[in-house]
């Protein structure tokens, strides 16, 4: 098969974390030829999606080889990599994406990548998710606060823990941090807060789910409770199972990643509630591997495979 990787420059991937390239090794082991390229590789012309593709001769030491020009029905499969902000130009890779011939199959598809936030997308089933107000209205996030005394601030456009806040009351006076954060917004922008859950101390579960089912998890240890559980904010992983909640969550969200071609997610689960679906370019492959044993790069790579022959079989 020929598979191209869209991703961000080698140089910005943080090789601790990024699951990419260890996928990548595990195809090219298996006899697949294995493509790079990034958002500058794609052209548009008139209704022809173009490529200009780097083929992967190793991932350890990097190497590449040289590029062509390939008219997008040149491959097989693409996965897409790139990392957020899911800003105006990653809304504007989809759209350009949307002109890839039928016969190329897309991971995740870019049809619920634009249209899925990966924040809001566990609110589609509210009794899994902690209290969660979206607003731009300093009064409304300003009575949020008192509610619930201490809140998370998340940007619904980033990932890796960038941008993350947490408010208190007791940190001083609680208009003044609200209008901070507000002040931040830019061009329309809204933010996310939910209600801070104690329990992180004990850990932020990320699930690794392929089609919609668990392969793998990891649990992230946050080095103090006011400090994020995210490994690029200095977490620590450990080894974990799942739970009885972990299993209802799975079963609920699994059949609607299926269903809108959401082959790889990562889930995060904190005491029992989710807080949000990764789907732009799910990661912790790595971390997961070294707590359990596991090789999962090479299940993402049956996935793969199976995928491409059932999407050439169905077209």
């Amino acid at each position: 098969m020929r598979i191209a990787f869209l991703m961000d420059p080698y140089p910005s991937l943080n090789l601790e974390t990024d699951t990419s390239l260890l996928c990548m090794e595990a195809l090219l082991a298996r006899g697949h030829d294995v493509y790079w390229l990034e958002r500058d590789d794609l052209s548009l012309l008139d209704a022809e999606l173009v490529l200009r593709l780097r083929p992967v001769r190793n991932t350890a030491p990097f190497q590449l080889g040289d590029e062509s020009l390939q008219a997008a029905d040149f491959i097989e499969a693409l996965m897409i990599r790139p990392d957020p902000p899911v800003d105006s130009g990653y809304l504007q890779l989809t759209w350009l994406l949307d002109f890839l011939p039928a016969s190329v199959v897309c991971l995740n598809n870019p049809v619920a990548l634009r249209s899925l936030n990966e924040k809001l997308f566990a609110l589609r089933w509210p009794a899994l998710s902690p209290p969660t107000l979206m607003t731009r209205d300093p009064a409304a996030l300003s009575a949020f606060l008192q509610a619930h005394q201490q809140i998370v601030i998340k940007p619904l456009a980033e990932c890796s823990g960038r941008g993350i806040k947490i408010l208190n009351v007791n940190d001083g006076d609680k208009d003044q941090q609200v209008a901070e954060v507000i002040a931040q917004l830019a061009g329309g922008e809204f933010l996310l807060a939910q209600r801070f859950l104690p329990g992180v101390v004990r850990g932020d579960k990320r699930i690794f789910l392929i089609q919609g089912e668990a392969a793998g998890q990891v649990n992230r240890i946050p080095r103090t409770a006011r400090q994020l559980a995210n490994i690029h904010q200095g977490a620590h992983c450990e080894a974990t199972g799942l739970t009885e909640r972990d299993g209802e969550i799975i079963a609920m969200i699994g059949p609607v990643l299926i269903q809108h071609g959401i082959v790889f997610a990562g889930i995060d689960v904190i005491d029992g509630w989710l807080t949000e679906i990764n789907i732009t370019s799910p990661s912790a492959v790595r971390q997961i591997n070294a707590v359990s044993g596991l090789r999962l790069e090479q299940q993402l790579a049956d996935a793969i495979e199976a995928t491409v022959q059932r999407h050439s079989l169905t077209g």
